[in-house]
């Protein structure tokens, strides 16, 4: 049975999502008025409104659309017309439901039953013979039942009718607009691809002549795919064209470079304005989508024109009454987007399209020099520019949205994502999705396709087009360089965090000569390589994948200062590529000292404290003092890198000591760390850290050496001086050693010394202070 909607052909309106045709207004429109074209698209109708990927259980509507001018052939009419097509790869027919005729709303104004013999739709399953196809729907203005020798052939004309361009409904710019559609539901697993049906769009050019002209879809291919969520972060190269995909800016409405990428079968229009516009068939890049810049955004609308002028009136948008007034997205953290700029100044521009009948690509770019085995994301930020565009059957304007965008995004000819219907309400809005290149890919081609043909609406525009990598965190832990004797082992640790999970080689280098070279650092003394492989963990309260890289090296005689870096990427080839692999940004600096040729003089004590105005005030007191001493303040805000900020000779007589101090004419920073250089003769050696900060500073457990082997260094911080008691703890809640150590205000080193006799186990390290307590989970190796 077929249910028909009142009036022959006819229905209410058409809006929505997805059918043919341009725009309905009465323009010298050359797309509109070409004598045939047609498109086809599909709508995933499981995530119609927000978009996504093609899951399993997916239900599709698979569409195939044509327009007509009433011009074709003199009289605007097609003989003998039907539908022919095929389900697609991957899918079957929704059970229970119906082949159709739908609006370019997707609203069904024709329902015809899957069975043959009662209608002019048929399914069939499996074919009699072997090219015949499964769905056929005879149209026109009076269908009948296919019937016949193989009516589920390309030459059967059985049962089908008459269409004529501008007396068929629904019409449009001089012509009528049809469309056909049949759901399917998604049966493939993950990793499997779809292929919709050759579907063949048929009919003869005069009544009576066995010749058919067949207007053929697109076969394109879906991908079946879990969805993604966009990384937070994707700070590395973007590989789109058309400056970074953001489409630059400039004074001016029209960008004064054409496209990168001309739209396949639209028009380019370098100077719109009020005239020329941008019709349908039509793009343009432009700053602001007001064809005379205005900057108001509230100027009247269609159909509320009457009686408004100057900043408020129609002719400040496209088309006298249509379209937004609003600027780019670049840089913009709203969905309306950026204000719209004046014609004098500077402002982001963006893609504008009018969509024509015909499905087509808007961006295209081969991308080559990416990396193997590397997630990279595809995304992009589209807006709804047309908030009253619709028409109904008869092409007579409704002022309501119409068709909605719905943009595809593809990778290598191959849909991976869909838009969703885009609501004009809603704004500027990202769409987008995460991908891994194969075992040896470098080049990909990525395109974002109209999937909704014109008519009444589907107007849109585009910017900030991303393809980019989601990088990985690489962090020093703890964050602060490490001054220790020659021959000392100390501990080189690197965190790992990323949004996903294949940053898995890593390389550890070594500097020596204050970062201009780097090698290898070879192994560790626990034998261990420089190079290795980690097995990330998701931590599901970050939503990143963790791991650490911990080695110890024994700081050289030879150099003053050692800096390492971590190298991370997702395979050992790319680890050899320097773009792409990874490299910390926060280096690990040892400074080594002789502490075996030490100066007689000692330092008994090292203060400081915060004075009037934000200035550190520094004291020490020294004991065996010698000829020639001199004192180097040095200070560091990062706890990394320490510059010299004043020098006092010594004044005690030799064999003596004496009392200094030092005021920083820099006001401290949040937290500020200082130290003294003792020299004489070329002999050196370091005060401890003083911490000072402009803020009260909290108790915290900077860093604690773990693994340790004999013996366990750790560095607090405290708020005021006191006392820390230490206590380590066995599996079975013995305590082993409970020391009591006095602290001072700010940094403080520690060790627990003698540990070498304990076996190889885990162990808790508990560090009390005030009501303060920090339980942390050490582990005993040998050496």
């Amino acid at each position: 049975m077929k249910t028909l909607l009142p009036g022959n052909f006819a229905f209410g309106r058409i809006l929505g999502t997805f059918i043919l045709i341009l725009f309905f207004r009465n323009l010298a429109l050359s797309q509109a008025t070409a004598p045939i074209k047609w498109g086809n698209s599909y709508v995933n109708l499981s995530k119609k409104t927000v978009g996504g990927p093609v899951m399993p259980g997916d239900t599709l509507e698979i569409r195939t659309n044509f327009y007509v001018n009433g011009t074709y052939n003199g009289t605007g009419k097609m003989f003998d017309v039907r539908y022919l097509d095929n389900v697609p790869t991957n899918t079957t027919i929704l059970p229970n439901d119906s082949l159709r005729l739908v609006t370019n709303e997707g609203l069904t104004f024709r329902h015809y039953t899957y069975a043959g013999g009662d209608d002019a739709g048929t399914y069939v399953a499996v074919p009699v013979l072997p090219g015949d196809f499964q769905i056929r729907i005879n149209m026109g203005a009076t269908p009948a039942i296919p019937n016949g020798a193989d009516y589920m052939g390309i030459l059967n004309i059985n049962g089908a009718s008459t269409v004529q361009g501008n007396v068929s409904k629904p019409l449009f710019g001089g012509g009528s607009i049809i469309s056909t559609g049949f759901r399917v539901v998604v049966s493939g697993a993950y990793g499997d691809t779809i292929t919709l049906g050759a579907g063949q769009i048929r009919y003869r050019q005069t009544a009576g002549t066995l010749t058919d002209t067949v207007l053929k879809a697109t076969q394109y291919k879906i991908l079946i795919t879990a969805p993604t969520t966009l990384c937070s972060s994707t700070t590395s190269t973007n590989f789109a064209a058309e400056f970074g995909g953001t489409f630059g800016s400039g004074v001016g409405r029209n960008r004064s470079t054409g496209p990168t990428f001309p739209i396949p079968n639209y028009t380019y229009l370098p100077n719109s304005g009020t005239v020329p516009s941008i019709n349908d068939g039509y793009y343009a890049i432009v700053n602001n989508i007001s064809p005379v810049s205005s900057t108001f955004p509230g100027a009247a609308l269609m159909n509320s024109c009457a009686g408004f002028t100057g900043i408020n009136a129609c002719s400040n948008r496209e088309f006298n009454g249509f379209w937004d007034i609003c600027g780019d997205h670049t840089g913009s953290a709203t969905p309306a987007g950026n204000p719209p700029p004046s014609a004098t100044q500077n402002g982001g521009y963006m893609l504008v399209v009018n969509a024509d009948l015909a499905t087509s690509e808007a961006y295209h770019q081969v991308i080559s020099g990416l990396c193997p085995n590397t997630y990279y994301q595809f995304s992009a930020w589209v807006k709804n520019i047309c908030p009253n565009c619709g028409i109904d059957s008869n092409g007579t304007p409704e002022y309501l949205q119409g068709v909605l965008p719905n943009l595809t995004l593809v990778v290598d000819s191959i849909d991976r994502l869909s838009t969703g219907q885009l609501d004009h309400g809603n704004g500027w809005q990202q769409r987008g999705f995460v991908f891994l290149t194969g075992p040896t890919e470098t080049s990909i081609t990525i395109s974002i396709r109209n999937n909704a043909p014109g008519g009444g609406g589907n107007d849109w525009a585009l910017d900030d087009i991303t393809l980019a990598t989601c990088p990985p965190s690489l962090l020093l832990t703890p964050d602060k360089p490490d001054t220790l004797c020659y021959g000392a082992d100390d501990t080189v640790r690197f965190a790992i965090s990323s949004y996903v999970n294949n940053y898995t080689e890593w390389q550890l280098n070594k500097s020596t000569d204050g970062g201009t070279t780097w090698v290898p650092a070879g192994k560790d003394t626990l034998n261990r390589a420089d190079t290795g492989t980690v097995v990330p963990l998701y931590n599901m309260v970050s939503g990143l994948y963790i791991d650490t890289v911990t080695r110890y090296f024994q700081v050289p005689a030879s150099t003053s200062v050692t800096i390492y870096q971590l190298v991370v990427a997702s395979t050992v080839g790319n680890l050899a590529t320097t773009s792409c692999a990874y490299t910390t940004m926060q280096p690990k600096y040892v400074y080594g000292v002789n502490c075996n040729v030490a100066l007689p003089t000692n330092l008994l004590s090292f203060r400081g404290q915060m004075q009037p105005g934000g200035l550190a005030n520094l004291q020490w007191t020294t004991s065996g003092e010698v000829p020639g001493l001199q004192f180097t303040v040095e200070r560091s805000d990062d706890g990394t890198h320490y510059a010299s900020i004043g020098t006092l000779p010594g004044t005690a007589i030799p064999g003596e000591g004496a009392t200094y101090q030092f005021t920083d004419p820099t006001p401290v920073a949040a937290q500020s760390y200082y130290r003294i250089q003792l020299t004489s003769n070329s002999i050196s050696q370091y005060s401890n850290l003083v911490l000072l900060s402009n803020t009260s500073i909290n108790f915290d457990v900077r860093s604690i050496q773990n693994p340790f082997i004999d013996q366990i260094s750790m560095t607090l911080t405290a708020p005021a001086s006191g006392t820390a008691t230490i206590t380590l703890i066995d599996l079975y809640g013995r305590s082993l050693r409970r020391v009591v150590q006095p602290v001072t205000q700010g940094l403080n080193s520690v060790n627990l010394y003698g540990l070498g006799n304990l076996p190889e186990a885990t162990y808790a390290l508990q560090i009390q202070y005030g009501d303060h307590l920090v339980s942390q989970k050490l582990v005993k190796v040998a050496k």
